[in-house]
């Protein structure tokens, strides 16, 4: 019975010394990565036209029977996609009475992307109505570096002899503006 608690202390104190080599000998496993640098930047919306800073619509003379167009392309020049629409404002009669903006059509179209030149989308109509009536319309969504022309027709119904005859010199101004939101 000697030989056994000898045999007993020997192997327990050797699982003593192993478990303490194992703790205290730091062998741990660790990996790292790095990701240095973020940025974080908020998006721009810009619109450019060609017709910035200018009137689109310049129309002198205009005849009972007749009309006049421009075009004017926008492009969203920032990096977000974004919804567009065109307001109007400011429309002033010269004279007041009777209105020529009551008297003059507008017609907006959206001839889409201009340089387009197979299976391109129809033309679509914007606004059709009378130029002192128009406040806004919704153009839709521009992605980035989108493209679009626009088509203003401004005309005079001709009514019959002598009918438009109160609206001679008559003129009208407004102004156009294009929003991104």
């Amino acid at each position: 019975m000697s030989r056994m608690p000898r045999r007993f202390l020997g192997a327990g104190g050797a699982l003593l010394v192993a478990a303490a080599l194992a703790i205290g000998s730091g062998a741990n496993y660790q990996s790292t990565s790095a990701n240095a640098g973020n940025l974080i930047k908020a998006g721009v919306i810009s619109i450019t036209s060609t017709s910035n800073g200018s009137a689109l619509l310049n129309v002198t003379g205009l005849a009972p029977g007749h009309s006049s167009s421009q075009t004017v392309d926008i492009t969203n020049s920032g990096d977000l996609s974004a919804s567009y629409t065109l307001t109007a404002s400011n429309i002033v009669d010269t004279p007041a009475s009777p209105a020529f903006s009551a008297k003059a059509d507008l017609k907006v179209e959206d001839m889409g992307d201009p340089s387009c030149v197979s299976s391109c989308p129809a033309t679509t109509t914007v606004y059709s109505g009378k130029l002192g009536s128009f406040t806004s319309a919704s153009l839709g969504t521009l992605a980035v570096n989108e493209k679009h022309r626009y088509k203003f027709t401004v005309s005079l119904a001709d009514g019959g002899l002598g009918a438009e005859d109160a609206y001679q010199g008559a003129k009208t101004t407004v102004d156009f503006t294009w929003t991104a939101a």
